[in-house]
């Protein structure tokens, strides 16, 4: 192989170290906020190892990270999520030595390939709006922006939480309970349910193994009349060593009212009560009541990340 080409394979637990510091390196601003425990990381890619094996008898991965090296430093790094027809590309990172030299496109090209490889019909991603080289490499490759959302950060404030509106509960569930995927789902906005498609339950191999992963997840419905209408979903995966982050889904007939607000409101009191120093969400742009939330209790916008995708 001619020095300084791209070798393309998938992550091996040698890499970790390596993968950590490029990890950093690619992330420095979104690692400040969201806090960084190495022992946490590790954790996950001994697990990923364990999943490789299963994965390969099963034929049928669900998680797939890819790694780029030239002379046997990894230099790239790409991951893949599937979404039943849909992949999701996450990660994609190229280190600051090794930029311009299309080993971007070449991963990319590579998890496109995967993707097709075990039958997907759509690629998905998201990018910070301001990354315009980023930008550039997938609308060459073909992806268009379908959606915007807005992340935000609030430290957690002392003071009493924002009750919930009268004749609406919280009960707890599984964080794999399938009917939590069809109403997250049914309150994506129109244009983002079709370009996501049907959400695919997460495999059985793969549920043991994300229980495994240091930190905390906590899921509920959010109950009104009896019935399922929004899905709140609550993760410290680094406890106190990092913020804590939450996602609010409520379908359309139930926004307002207060009800992401109080959602906020929980969200930061247990951010509180686990020592997180602070709290992470997210809104698409066109869900004007959970904004609206948001500035109401005082989240700072972090930054906007477009929604991509191309089929393939």
């Amino acid at each position: 192989m001619p020095m300084g080409t791209l070798r393309i394979r998938e992550l091996s637990r040698r890499d970790g170290a390596q993968l950590i510091e490029l990890f950093r390196s690619s992330f420095p601003r979104e690692l400040e906020i969201s806090g960084f425990d190495v022992r946490a990381v590790r954790k996950s890619l001994r697990l990923y190892g364990v999943l490789k094996v299963i994965q390969r008898l099963t034929r049928k991965p669900f998680v797939l990270f890819t790694v780029g090296e030239v002379e046997g430093k990894v230099v790239a790094a790409v991951s893949l999520n599937r979404e039943r027809n849909a992949w999701y590309i996450g990660t994609v990172m190229v280190a600051l030595g090794h930029r311009r030299k299309g080993f971007g496109r070449a991963i990319l090209e590579h998890a496109l390939g995967v993707a097709r490889e075990y039958g997907g019909k759509r690629a998905i991603l998201h990018v910070l709006e301001d990354n315009l080289p980023a930008k550039r490499l997938y609308e060459s490759a073909g992806f268009q922006t379908f959606e915007r959302v807005v992340h935000f950060v609030r430290e957690p404030p002392e003071g009493e939480e924002v009750l919930l509106p009268a004749g609406y509960t919280l009960s707890k569930i599984d964080v794999f309970d399938r009917r939590a995927l069809g109403i997250v789902h049914a309150a994506r906005e129109p244009e983002s349910a079709e370009v996501y498609g049907e959400p695919e339950p997460t495999p059985w191999y793969l549920r043991p193994l994300a229980r495994l992963q240091p930190g905390v997840r906590e899921r509920y419905a959010v109950v009104h009349g009896g019935q399922w209408v929004g899905i709140y979903t609550f993760g410290a995966p680094f406890r106190e060593r990092g913020a804590a982050n939450v996602s609010i889904t409520i379908l359309p007939d139930h926004r307002g009212s207060r009800l992401e607000e109080a959602l906020l409101s929980r969200a930061l009191g247990r951010a509180r009560e686990i020592g997180c120093p602070r709290l992470l969400t997210a809104a698409d742009e066109r869900n004007v009541p959970l904004l609206s939330a948001c500035g109401r209790l005082g989240f700072e916008k972090l930054y906007v990340m477009e929604g991509m995708y191309r089929d393939l």
